[in-house]
Order: C-alpha cells, then sequence, then structure tokens
C-alpha cells in the first residue's frame, strides 16, 4: 500500500531538517558559531578564578562502651547531619574572622555522613577552603562524638571502677587469710602433742578452711579479671578515624573545561533557535 502524497518519509525528513539546519549556520556564523566559542572562552577563564575547595573522607569507626554502641550507626550518621552538629563543628574550628563566612558555609554545604560497608563505619565527607582545615574539621567530629561517647561512658566506668575496688579488697583480705592459715597450718604440723583424734580434727579443719578460702580467692580473681575486661581495649573504645584521611582539591563549581562546554552549548542553543526564527522560510524536503 503506497503512502500518501503529503505524507514525507522520515529519512527524507531527518536530511531534510538538517539541510536546513546546515544553511541557517552558514548564514549565521556570528550568531551560532562565533558567539558560542566567545562564550565558551569566556567561561573557562572566568571558571579559572573560582576559589579552589580541599574536600576531605575519611572513615571513622564509632565507638563502643562494653561491648554495645555508644551511639547507634543510624544515630551518628543523623547526628554528624544534623545542623546543630555542624554548628557545633563550626564553633569548634574557631575560624578568623578576616576569613569570613565562607568555611562556616562549606562545612553546612558539604558536611555529610553515610554507612560504609564495614561494620560501625561511617564515611564522612567535607570541603574547606585549605588542606589543614578539611583535616581538622573531621577531627573535630571525631572529638564531639566521643564527647557525646563520654557522656554515656563515665557512669558506666564509675560503677565498674566500684566494683573492682571491691574486688580489690575482698582479695586483699582473702590473700590475708591465705597467709594467717599457712602459719596455723606450719605451727599445727610442729605441733605433735595432744590428744591424736583432735590433732586430726584440727588439720583437718585448716585444710577445709584453706581450700575454701583458695576457691573463694580463685572466684574473686576470676570475677574481677571479667569485670576489668569490660573496660578492655576490644569492648570499650572510642569514635576514630579509619585509615587516615584522603584530602582531594578542586574548583568549587565544577572543573573550568565542564564549565565552559555548557556554557557553549546553551549559548549555541540559544542563537541557533534565533537564527531559526529568522529564516523567511524552511527548505522542505522533496
Amino acid at each position: 500500500m503506497s503512502a500518501s502524497p503529503s505524507t514525507v518519509p522520515g529519512d527524507q525528513y531527518l536530511i531534510g531538517l538538517f539541510t536546513f539546519l546546515c544553511r541557517t549556520i552558514r548564514a549565521n556564523l556570528v550568531l551560532t558559531v562565533l558567539i558560542p566559542l566567545a562564550s565558551m572562552a569566556i567561561a573557562y577563564i572566568a571558571a579559572l578564578q573560582m576559589p579552589i575547595v580541599y574536600t576531605g573522607q575519611s572513615g571513622i569507626r564509632i565507638g563502643r562502651v562494653d561491648g554495645a554502641e555508644a551511639i547507634s550507626l543510624m544515630g551518628a550518621i543523623s547526628r554528624i547531619n544534623s545542623l546543630s552538629f555542624k554548628q557545633r563543628v563550626v564553633q569548634g574550628m574557631n575560624f578568623p574572622a578576616a576569613e569570613g563566612a565562607r568555611p562556616a558555609q562549606l562545612i553546612f554545604g558539604s558536611l555529610t555522613a553515610r554507612q560504609e560497608t564495614a561494620p560501625d563505619t561511617v564515611s564522612v565527607s567535607v570541603q574547606a577552603t585549605t588542606d589543614q582545615q578539611a583535616r581538622d574539621i573531621v577531627t573535630v567530629v571525631v572529638a564531639l562524638l566521643n564527647e557525646e561517647q563520654r557522656k554515656i561512658q563515665g557512669p558506666l566506668e564509675a560503677d565498674i571502677k566500684e566494683q573492682l575496688a571491691i574486688y580489690d579488697a575482698t582479695i586483699s583480705s582473702l590473700q590475708e587469710t591465705r597467709d594467717s592459715l599457712a602459719i596455723l597450718t606450719k605451727e599445727d604440723a610442729k605441733a605433735s602433742s595432744g590428744d591424736p583424734v583432735l590433732v586430726s580434727l584440727r588439720r583437718l579443719l585448716l585444710a577445709d578452711l584453706v581450700t575454701h578460702n583458695e576457691q573463694r580467692l580463685a572466684a574473686a580473681r576470676s570475677e574481677r579479671y571479667a569485670l576489668s575486661a569490660r573496660l578492655g581495649g576490644w569492648r570499650t573504645y572510642p569514635t576514630a578515624p579509619l585509615d587516615g584521611l584522603f584530602v582531594s582539591s578542586g574548583f568549587a563549581y565544577g572543573r573550568p573545561a565542564t564549565i565552559a562546554t555548557i556554557a557553549g552549548a546553551v549559548v549555541f542553543l540559544i542563537f541557533l533557535f534565533c537564527a531559526m526564527l529568522r529564516e523567511p522560510k524552511a527548505v522542505r524536503p522533496d
């Protein structure tokens, strides 16, 4: 079935449109070529004048208290991303007044935290005006998280240390009892006179006291060790950065070449559209 006379095949339409665009560009070289190129050059030069920012990225391991999270992973992420936390970071940095508000604005706009694949680890990213500032900001973030952890850890440590003091006193008392029983055992061994039955009963009683005292001493030492292990490095540790800090530098609003390309493309499309409107009549493909 043949197409109607008024229908233009798709390939002929595209060829005709391409021909029309080429003719429009040739007829308006200044608008469609020279001005976009000039715009690209201006945008590139302007982009080179933009300030350079330093982006710091670091993985942070969230601390634990007695084997439990001092702050939950999602809680730490929400905390770092909150405006109140960022305000505390800005206050902790003590930026000089001469630097103006830009460093603070960078922190508010760029400080972000997200969950890492490693357990108990948060990835923190922030932008700053200098390399050292980027490093200092991450240090302040870690310090603030540890400050909040200490509020939870402090009462627990005080309670455990109080219990440790009780165990230390108990162990010291049991050791003194052991020494006293050892002296009594030696004296009893030297004294062989008397009723043999009473001597045997006395020795049996001393042996039973020694055994009972040793059992209590071993139990107290074991319980003290288990208690002190709760504050050991593998169960209680602070929040700390992992694998150092990576800092990269770049322009604040993107690469100059990218900005120039986008500017040139936008100007080209605008002036091409204007040139097409100026054409008195479009060529219709045969």
